[in-house]
């Protein structure tokens, strides 16, 4: 009798070691869902962070990722601190003002980096006829749609104007989506749509296609002084041809978009997300003519660290990272 309940005992535990070995397991495994932070329609962040979504959970057997509307790179950090993503799409500007608590941040909010992405620039548009407007001094008094207030191209917008001796109280501002700009644009409710995105934008290329438009350029000189306080943002020109009707280059300002996670992500899954979009380069250079040159080489982990799931990655590829 002894022998017999010795017996099942042994079989008991034998079934059981499976279970306990399947607890001990990394939690990364479980199956999950993720959002991943974007922006409004009409934009790059969203037709990029859905390829990034699907380049995710192809390759993530326990991740389902989906791409999600948002406010964009400063509202993205905040997105993540609220639990409402765990993946967003920001740049170095907004992520480093994030992580140290600067404005437009009351606090700092623990992201971390997995790669770079797209370059976004800032496209200045006005209707074609609008002669009066050839330079972002002209502005001064107008209608300026700056998209979502937690979008780059408002951010943007507001930094660029002490170098030009103007104030936001120069302006009449909305937010409306780049979408919704357009169309208030070609309406006359407004006066300058301001897209912010890596180009071509669709939001921009849908009316160039069939109303004459202009880009404004920005001076040189003055982006150099822009470059010099604020070294997240650069000239970047625009090419000729890109949209219907702009035949000459524009010269504009423009900076690099990154992908965030929160700092508590599983260094497993960190890891796994990164993998998954190395490996899916190929199809996501297919995506958007603003990523087919998207490349790992030379993050900026100076400005916003890489998550360490990320940056074990980067190593053992031998990556070089700045």
């Amino acid at each position: 009798m002894r022998m017999k309940n010795i017996c099942v005992l042994l079989l008991v535990l034998v079934m059981a070691t499976p279970l306990f070995a399947a607890g001990s397991q990394d939690s990364a495994a479980r199956p999950r869902v993720f959002s991943l932070a974007t922006a409004g329609l009409g934009g790059t962040y969203y037709i990029v962070g859905a390829g990034l979504a699907e380049a995710i959970t192809q390759r993530v057997s326990h991740l389902t990722v989906n791409a999600i509307i948002a406010p964009g790179s400063a509202g993205n950090p905040l997105m993540l601190d609220r639990n409402e993503a765990e993946l967003g799409i920001t740049n170095y500007f907004s992520g480093s003002n994030a992580l140290h608590g600067r404005p437009p941040f009351e606090q700092a909010i623990p992201i971390a980096g997995i790669a770079p992405l797209q370059f976004s620039t800032l496209h200045i548009m006005v209707m074609g006829n609008r002669n009066d407007l050839r330079t972002f001094a002209d502005l001064r008094g107008m209608r300026v749609n700056l998209g979502p207030a937690g979008g780059g191209g408002a951010t943007f917008f507001n930094e660029l104007l002490p170098f030009w001796g103007l104030s936001a109280s120069d302006f009449n501002f909305s937010y409306l989506s780049y979408t919704e700009g357009t169309d208030a644009l070609r309406d006359g409710r407004i006066d300058v749509n301001t897209p912010n995105g890596a180009f071509p934008l669709e939001t921009v290329s849908s009316i160039a296609a069939f109303d004459n438009i202009r880009l404004i350029s920005l001076e040189a000189e003055n982006m150099r002084q822009v470059h010099a306080a604020n070294p997240y943002y650069n000239i970047a020109p625009i090419p000729a041809g890109t949209y219907r009707g702009i035949d000459t280059d524009v010269f504009t300002g423009g900076i690099q978009d990154i992908l965030i996670v929160r700092q508590d992500l599983d260094e497993e899954t960190a890891y796994q997300i990164t993998r998954a979009i190395y490996e899916g380069l190929a199809e996501l250079r297919l995506v958007h003519p603003s990523v087919s040159h998207m490349s790992f080489d030379n993050y900026n982990h100076s400005l916003v660290p890489l998550h360490p799931g990320a940056l074990r990655f980067y190593r053992e590829r031998g990556i070089p990272i700045q």
